[in-house]
């Protein structure tokens, strides 16, 4: 397992730093399901060269990528692949880099019977490479990391994220966001799920919680959470097992108090 890793990190760096180098040869910006869901030639291409260098050393594994998925539900994919599948997304942040922004990542996780074994998180602009394996720890450039120790909720930095369609009067995410504002220190959207389950994990930020994710999105950062000693369950503070994309994140000790916050009536 330790070689899949190696092989993961490696992958993700190299395909990261050609990604660093690409802005401005973005030739077209494309819609997928609405205004704010946007892919380039850069994603379609960092995809290309990620699963013909995993297909290069593990011909048998399966791939799960974000463009590949093509608007299907990916994990109903992902759960029908036995043994190995690989789960990709060669760009995370696509919305940060079409507009210069240097918050974006490669995210690589190596899946085993539907459980993450191997994750890797890449930021290619600060060159930080986040790196889990199943039962031996969380890294960052190769130096161990530990999620906070922050008990006190009113004291917690939070992320989340959404797709403005999803932004309406009604929405569970408007009330979740009256419901956090004054009961912790703040709350911040960045616009990389997948760097904000690493910044979990490395004690940057308390906790994060986000709705309508997708396995490509989380599968890395899921495992470098629980390696770096945190917790991952369902919104309603069920055990989390890839089954869908609505999860609460943090560094066990606010997790609680974080989940009261959110299913507070």
């Amino acid at each position: 397992m330790e070689q899949l890793r190696t092989n993961a990190e490696n992958i993700a760096v190299e395909v990261g730093d050609w990604i660093r180098k690409q802005w401005a040869n973005i030739k077209k910006v494309d819609l997928k399901s609405n205004h704010t869901d946007l892919v380039t030639n850069i994603d379609r291409k960092s995809e290309e060269l990620i699963m013909k260098k995993i297909k290069e050393r593990y011909i048998h594994h399966h791939i799960l990528s974000e463009e590949q998925a093509n608007g299907q539900n990916g994990f109903s994919i992902l759960a029908s692949y036995d043994d190995y599948c690989w789960v990709i997304d060669p760009l995370d942040g696509t919305m940060n880099f079409v507009h210069n922004i240097s918050h974006y990542a490669v995210s690589i996780a190596v899946m085993k019977n539907g459980d993450p074994i191997v994750g890797v998180i890449y930021e290619p602009n600060r060159r930080e490479l986040f790196s889990a394996e199943k039962g031996k720890g969380a890294f960052l450039n190769g130096q161990p990391i530990q999620v906070s120790k922050q008990d006190r909720l009113e004291d917690s930095l939070l992320h989340t994220g959404f797709c403005a369609p999803d932004w309406n009067v009604n929405s569970s995410l408007q009330s979740e966001f009256q419901k956090g504002y004054g009961r912790c220190r703040y709350i911040r959207i960045t616009g990389s799920s997948a760097l904000d389950l690493a910044y979990v994990a490395s004690g940057r930020i308390d906790g994060f919680w986000q709705r309508g994710l997708s396995p490509w999105d989380i599968a890395a950062g899921v495992l470098l959470v629980e390696e770096a000693g945190g917790r991952v369950s369902g919104i309603k503070n069920e055990d989390y097992r890839m089954k869908d994309g609505n999860m609460i994140a943090s560094n066990s000790k606010i997790h609680l108090p974080l989940y009261e916050m959110l299913n507070k009536d």
